[in-house]
């Protein structure tokens, strides 16, 4: 109790105290503002932005997710030697930091001697071209070492959701003549939503603390084009040492995810209700 109420309460109650002043870590004791870091945090249009880019890239990552995640799910499900192998591979990128994973694709996709430019000039492609370097690609990028990195997360849950359903329904459906999509479309899907609604939240909660790889691969580059918030508030309190500012828009930004995951619970959740469904 004692170590939980210095690593979570203790730095929770500072940061909601420092939200209402103008303390900066290089400049002297500040003081009581009220509402001024948070009218500044909302109006500022990078904020604004930074804001927006992350929820687009949170739902487009935790979808893409969702889908591959699935499709990965169903072929290994079955208890063969051959997909207990594969199930163990896919632990691999998992296992791997997104700080690391970070500087290996950015080794990767290095204009001069990357692997990534040499074979898209082997392909035909214009060689020495930087990827991070263009707003488009440099977010496919970002999009592509988060699936790389996230989707065996999904397809493990969802994996261990379909291995745990039962045989019963399923064996009825076929005797009595549903085709496979009518059997997964009636049976398996509805069945497998508790499972997808924990996967799709933690993915979510996770998507939304994204920091370590669009810190190395872009630094919210070009320009602002992937700044997201987390990058935002590290730029504003470490960079510039707007403490306050800062702590507002992590206050914000708490808000927000506890009242989007709540609503996520309650719509998925209301799938998983039999009467419902």
């Amino acid at each position: 109790m004692i170590v939980l109420l210095i690593m979570t309460i203790a730095p929770t109650i500072f940061i909601f105290y420092s939200a209402f002043r103008n303390d900066k870590i290089l400049g002297g004791a500040g003081k009581f503002v009220g509402l001024d870091n948070f009218v500044e945090a909302l109006t500022n249009p990078s904020n604004q932005h930074a804001l927006l880019i992350t929820l687009g890239f949170v739902a487009a990552v935790v979808v893409l997710e969702m889908l591959l995640g699935f499709a990965l799910a169903l072929p290994l499900a079955a208890q063969t030697p051959g997909n207990k192998v594969g199930a163990a591979l896919m632990l691999l990128p998992f296992a791997v930091t997104p700080a690391v994973a970070g500087m290996i694709f950015k080794q990767l996709l290095n204009p001069n001697y990357g692997w990534v430019g040499y074979y898209l000039g082997v392909l035909g492609f214009p060689k020495g071209v930087d990827l991070l370097g263009d707003p488009t690609s440099a977010w496919i990028v970002l999009v592509i070492l988060d699936l790389w990195q996230w989707t065996p997360f999904v397809t493990l849950i969802l994996m261990a959701g379909l291995q745990s359903l039962p045989g019963e329904p399923r064996e009825a459906a076929m005797v009595d003549g549903a085709s496979p999509w009518q059997m997964f479309r009636h049976i398996t899907l509805p069945a497998m939503v508790p499972f997808i609604a924990i996967a799709a939240v933690l993915r979510t909660i996770q998507a939304f603390k994204t920091f370590d790889s669009f810190k190395i691969l872009t630094g919210g580059g070009p320009g602002e084009s992937t700044e997201i918030i987390n990058l935002g508030i590290y730029r504003v309190g470490l960079q510039s040492f707007n403490v306050g500012l800062a702590c507002a828009l992590g206050v914000i930004f708490l808000i927000i995810l506890s009242l989007l995951v709540p609503f996520m619970l309650r719509v998925i959740g209301r799938r998983s209700d039999p009467e419902e469904i």
